[in-house]
């Protein structure tokens, strides 16, 4: 019994001192990036540092492992918030061929904004080049390029939209759904067939506004 009451007093106390346990390895509380660079899992060096509000690191491209992929080749990373709620996001890909002559990457997060199990809340600076793409069931799953305004990726539709009308949609790198790493559905990347977004209207409209924001991987859609 003193054995247990000792043992729980441990454990108690390793909590309270602000490290947690992650992949068998002790972590101060902050926010990490794993890839398999580190095994994906991540020590203090890769430690993310907060730069005006922001979590900000920075990935040598060459420290990333690159597969062939559906267009061109894909690496992965994800982002660990350890605080008082671990959040592990999901994996995020990166386009080799869209980064062009760049040596490394930034990768952004908001531990405020992570959802544990999705890419919400962390993005890089390879979502920010190139184009996006969107589709629906307001468009018939047409893919239709995107604005870039003000650092975000957006798409307006006009079309009469009452309140509780339902539309599924999501967001990809081209009209030929290409590379599929790279479809987002608010959630995840790699949303295949049949992984969608889901809006259901708050209030009626003339108009649907679909907001991406690639730094933070937020999809938000709105009617106007």
């Amino acid at each position: 019994m003193k054995k247990i009451f000792i043992f729980s007093f441990f454990v108690l106390a390793l909590l309270l001192s602000g490290c947690m346990k992650l992949f068998n390895l002790s972590l101060e509380s902050g926010v990490y990036v794993a890839g398999e660079w580190n095994n994906w899992v991540p020590t203090q060096n890769d430690r993310m540092v907060l730069n005006n509000g922001i979590y900000e690191f920075e990935i040598p491209v060459a420290s990333i492992t690159f597969y062939p992929g559906s267009l061109g080749n894909i690496g992965w990373y994800k982002v660990i918030y350890v605080g008082g709620v671990t959040k592990v996001q999901s994996s995020v890909p990166v386009w080799k061929e869209n980064l062009a002559d760049a040596t490394s990457i930034t990768v952004f997060a908001s531990p405020n904004i992570m959802r544990d199990g999705y890419a919400v809340g962390a993005g890089d600076i390879e979502k920010e080049i190139g184009d996006w793409y969107c589709a629906g069931d307001f468009n018939g799953w047409s893919l239709e390029k995107m604005e870039k305004i003000d650092g975000k990726f957006v798409y307006e539709l006009n079309i009469d939209v009452n309140k509780g009308d339902s539309f599924k949609y999501k967001i990809a790198r081209g009209i030929d759904w290409k590379p599929y790493e790279e479809q987002f559905d608010g959630k995840n990347y790699n949303a295949g067939y049949g992984q969608d977004a889901l809006f259901i209207a708050d209030k009626s409209g003339s108009s649907l506004y679909i907001e991406f924001d690639p730094k933070f991987s937020i999809l938000n859609v709105y009617v106007k």
